[in-house]
């Protein structure tokens, strides 16, 4: 079984990912082997010299990440000794985030008013956490510690273990809504599974449209409550790093956004 066969299969089989990052990570598995480039430093290089010659920043970063995550399981599963991607000059984009804001206290607002009691406590926790979709979708009752008011992250990337602080309304609304139940996991469907990942995703996008007249979407709430903590907590920039479980402070940075577009403003004044 060589290299990506294995990947292929591993990605089959691994459940800390969503269903769009392992379609991603097999459409990169493609392009690289439709390529012809093997798990080497040389051709690891020539490859990304040439990505970034032809693609998007944000393409090339994203296949570089993943790339990166592929060759940590190969180095997992004994497959080669050391990950080649560690030793090819990493990809970076300088530019200035302007993504759109979301305050935090107004998406939390529009949350409240989704109807389904489970997608509604589901995006909260989301919220006030920091957790990403999968870590809180397969979040398990035993992981939440109502006396200590904490959690236990298990699905984390990079197999990164980690306990969060949470909100005692929170933890009491998550009580209230377990009615009982001391084991499994804390959001499931009525067949007792692993709750929808696409109506999850269209609940909080359409009630969203209906409150604020723009969309939400999971990764924006990380998004917010990282900035909400920055600019209104004045937390550091460590202490959020291990409350979104972030290998790196680079990528916490990303996600620390203006509440206004400010350099945009000084710039169209420029050239008024």
């Amino acid at each position: 079984m060589n290299h990506f066969i294995y990947l292929n299969y591993y990605l089959g089989n691994e459940t800390n990912y969503s269903k769009s990052t392992i379609k991603a990570y097999r459409s990169d598995l493609r392009q690289m082997k439709n390529s012809c480039v093997g798990w080497s430093v040389k051709s690891l290089q020539a490859y990304f010299d040439q990505l970034i010659q032809h693609y998007k920043p944000a393409t090339a970063m994203r296949r570089y990440h993943a790339l990166m995550a592929l060759g940590n399981e190969l180095v997992r599963a004994k497959r080669i000794k050391i990950n080649p991607m560690k030793q090819v000059r990493p990809i970076v984009h300088q530019h200035v985030q302007q993504r759109e804001h979301h305050p935090l206290e107004e998406a939390i607002q529009a949350i409240r008013q989704i109807n389904h009691p489970t997608y509604r406590l589901f995006f909260e926790l989301i919220s006030q956490t920091g957790l990403r979709f999968t870590e809180a979708r397969l979040l398990s009752i035993e992981d939440i510690q109502f006396t200590t008011f904490t959690l236990l992250v298990r699905h984390g990337k990079g197999r990164r273990l980690r306990t969060v602080p949470l909100g005692e309304k929170l933890a009491h609304k998550l009580q209230a809504f377990l009615g009982g139940r001391t084991s499994g996991l804390v959001f499931r469907s009525t067949r007792g599974q692993a709750i929808n990942e696409q109506q999850a995703r269209d609940t909080l996008r359409k009630q969203s449209l209906a409150t604020r007249g723009r969309p939400l979407h999971p990764h924006d709430l990380r998004v917010s409550f990282a900035t909400y903590l920055y600019q209104t907590g004045d937390c550091r920039l460590l202490e959020i790093q291990r409350l979104l479980g972030h290998g790196s402070s680079r990528t916490t940075e990303g996600y620390i956004l203006s509440q206004e577009t400010k350099l945009q403003h000084i710039i169209n004044a420029l050239s008024a």
